[in-house]
């Protein structure tokens, strides 16, 4: 760990020094206040269920152009944050440098490279999507893209880390005890030409295995993302990720074969009020002995970071089955601007499924409310309806609300002790 300090220290001072000679930086500051507060009704709550969670943020930036055409940035933002769950969290939410250099490799050509905590994602966000410490380098070309990261998740505090893949992991989320997240090590590479990206992540848990109740994780993801183009506002979005991976408890070990598939229109008219829908599909891997058929067994998908899917209901991205619809439009957008014309409405419905009837997650809330005799693959419908606006070009405001209604009796997966339930979500930002 040391030595990875170190290399990222030589690096940031390196981009530092490369901008000799050219003029002095241009700083700008400001600060942000975002809050949500969210209220949770049902009949399977002793009381309403009330969470909160405030973040005020300070953030300073600064521009250096370059004697070649170029430019340094430097970023560094912090927080403090109030949850219900802990009355504080001073946190740093990014602190980066990234340098542009335009013609590096020749003409038309850009190099972009980035030092430092920055958000790393994978294209499709199903695998990795979350703040990490380290560097990305990105080379656009005229007709491709290369993109190549490198990071480590050991210096995240442990609240504001949701890198959790393996059991131990999910025991220290809980508790108290660990000041940073889990450390793992991740590499991505992704290369992307005309309307498809190639790309390939993989992540080495940093625990020893040898410890007492230390289980360790490591996998690897190849991915391959399309998107193809109907007319002026229509899009076809297609996915499909194999996820490989060994785990060691002690001295048991063993592999890991997964796989999502997704697929998923996209639609967008700005004449007719701003209109925007959409339809996304997601199948994730079941557990399924195969062995004798296939040489191996398939197991659950295992992301690095889980997507969140809906509102109400939040399953992790296993043995899954998903499908959403949501529209939006802003109904009062028209030619010539007015108080209103910010005012978006929208709505969703989501529709999950179990890919296979045996278990369904790895959460003990959702297993234990499976009904053992059932054998339905269909797990409830949630119903969402949102409207935001933004009164002042720096404070925008917002309301969901959705209710999921579990499939229980004889068509559903869960038993009775599965009642409906409703959210209601309140959202604040606004900058200074």
């Amino acid at each position: 760990m040391n030595r990875l300090v170190r290399l990222g220290s030589l690096a940031l001072v390196f981009l530092l020094v490369a901008t000799a000679g050219a003029v002095a930086f241009d700083w700008d500051w400001g600060g942000s206040i975002d809050n949500t507060t969210q209220f949770g009704f049902s009949q399977m709550y002793d009381e309403t269920q009330w969470t909160q969670n405030l973040r005020l943020g300070l953030w300073v930036t600064g521009l250096q152009q370059l004697n070649s055409g170029g430019s340094v940035t430097m970023t560094a933002a912090g927080s403090y944050r109030f949850t219900d769950e802990r009355d504080y969290i001073f946190d740093v939410d990014l602190l980066r440098a990234v340098g542009r250099y335009p013609g590096a490799l020749g003409p038309r050509t850009m190099l972009t490279a980035t030092l430092g905590r920055t958000p790393f994602r994978d294209p499709t966000g199903l695998v990795l999507d979350h703040l990490a410490d380290g560097g990305i380098v990105v080379l656009a070309l005229p007709r491709t893209s290369l993109r190549l990261g490198a990071a480590y998740t050991g210096l995240l505090l442990s609240p504001s880390s949701n890198i959790r893949m393996s059991n131990i992991d999910y025991t220290e989320q809980g508790t108290d005890d660990e000041f940073f997240g889990p450390k793992r090590a991740i590499g991505l590479l992704e290369f992307g030409f005309r309307n498809t990206t190639l790309f390939t992540l993989a992540q080495m848990d940093l625990r020893d295995s040898d410890d007492p109740g230390e289980d360790v994780v490591n996998t690897q993801y190849f991915g391959i993302t399309g998107t193809a183009r109907f007319g002026r506002s229509t899009y076809w979005d297609n996915l499909l990720i194999v996820n490989m991976g060994q785990t060691e408890t002690g001295a048991a070990e063993d592999n890991l074969f997964g796989f999502v598939v997704g697929t998923g229109l996209r639609y967008f008219n700005e004449d007719l009020r701003f209109s925007r829908a959409s339809f996304r599909a997601l199948f994730t891997s079941p557990y399924l002995p195969v062995e004798e058929f296939i040489g191996f067994d398939i197991d659950t998908f295992t992301p690095i970071s889980e997507p969140t899917l809906g509102l109400v209901f939040t399953p992790r991205i296993s043995n899954l089955i998903f499908a959403e619809l949501d529209y939006s439009l802003r109904p009062f957008a028209g030619p010539v601007r007015g108080p209103l014309d910010q005012l978006q409405v929208g709505t969703a419905a989501r529709a999950y499924f179990r890919g296979r009837f045996a278990g369904f997650t790895n959460d003990p809330d959702f297993v234990g409310q499976i009904d053992p005799d059932s054998d339905s693959m269909y797990l409830g419908t949630e119903v969402e309806l949102g409207v935001a606006t933004r009164v002042l070009s720096d404070l925008g405001l917002g309301l969901r609300t959705g209710v999921f209604l579990p499939g229980s009796g004889d068509l559903g997966a869960f038993s009775s002790e599965r009642k409906p339930e409703w959210v209601v979500r309140f959202d604040l930002s606004t900058a200074f």
